[in-house]
């Protein structure tokens, strides 16, 4: 039963006594604060769990757009026939639905190895739910992340500790201010990392906050988003013009400047570049 989106509905303490080899382990009473440790809604998913506990999660996943293809009920009799199947795990050991977005995967994979990057220190701004920040975490970065959301960055330390990392965070209101990153006055970073956010006056302290040879690595909406099904964001305020992140980071080696396309349609500006 290898199913990569198969999610143990069941507390804790039951996942470890058994589950299925393979599932993820998250409650149905905590799918509320931990939806940004699922696939894509274009997976399906398989649950499985107490029979209660799948109506309830059932419901929530399908009210959010998700698509729920099998439910399994957890018997002692499944257990039985799992274990005799060789299929039959225990522990805490829980797999990983969520990836990081597709930028963050190509500069692991592709950039940083062809241009000899080493992780070292890194920033995450307006990190949101944390997957790219601890994404780069499980690669051995040092990771810091700052929003002005509290219960985003609370849920980035419970996907740090289920994602077996460890990451720093700081709540920050970045848009008000002259500079708000005086906190990390002379600290410097070896990265700083920004995805689907854009306050133009931010854009010139992001070269401060670079060691000589950092990284920025910068991912959000173009224009044409508003053409799209999500239509979203429409204000040019949000939306970043072709050429302006090379503009602003002239001198810089760009090593990556396209625009890639969501899944739901909208275009998003990929670019990587490193400080001289």
């Amino acid at each position: 039963m290898n199913n990569p989106a198969l999610i143990d509905c069941r507390l804790l303490a039951a996942y470890r006594t058994g589950h299925i080899k393979g599932a993820c382990s998250l409650p149905a009473g905590q799918l509320f604060g931990r939806m940004h440790e699922l696939p894509k809604r274009s997976q399906a998913l398989t649950l499985c769990g107490a029979e209660q506990d799948l109506a309830t999660a059932m419901n929530y996943l399908i009210d959010r757009g998700h698509t729920v293809a099998e439910q399994i009920i957890w018997t002692e009799q499944l257990k039985q026939q799992l274990m005799a199947a060789g299929e039959l795990e225990t522990g805490s050991q829980s797999a990983q639905l969520w990836q990081p977005a597709l930028l963050w995967q190509r500069f692991v994979e592709e950039i940083a190895p062809a241009n000899n990057i080493q992780p070292g220190t890194g920033l995450d701004i307006a990190c949101g739910a944390g997957r790219d920040m601890v994404y780069l975490a499980q690669q051995g970065w040092q990771m810091t992340g700052v929003d002005r959301s509290e219960d985003a960055l609370q849920r980035v330390a419970v996907l740090a500790q289920h994602s077996g990392v460890a990451v720093e965070t700081v709540q920050c209101d970045l848009e008000t201010g002259d500079d708000p990153f005086t906190m990390f006055s002379g600290e410097g970073f070896d990265l700083v990392s920004v995805a689907r956010y854009l306050h133009r006056p931010l854009l010139p302290y992001l070269k401060k906050l670079l060691k000589p040879g950092g990284v920025i690595i910068y991912q959000t909406f173009m224009p044409g988003c508003e053409n799209t099904q999500v239509g979203r964001p429409r204000n040019p305020a949000f939306l970043l013009k072709p050429g302006e992140l090379s503009e602003v980071f002239t001198g810089y080696e760009i090593l990556l400047d396209e625009v890639e396309v969501l899944d739901d349609g909208r275009p998003v500006a990929a670019f990587i570049a490193c400080a001289q």
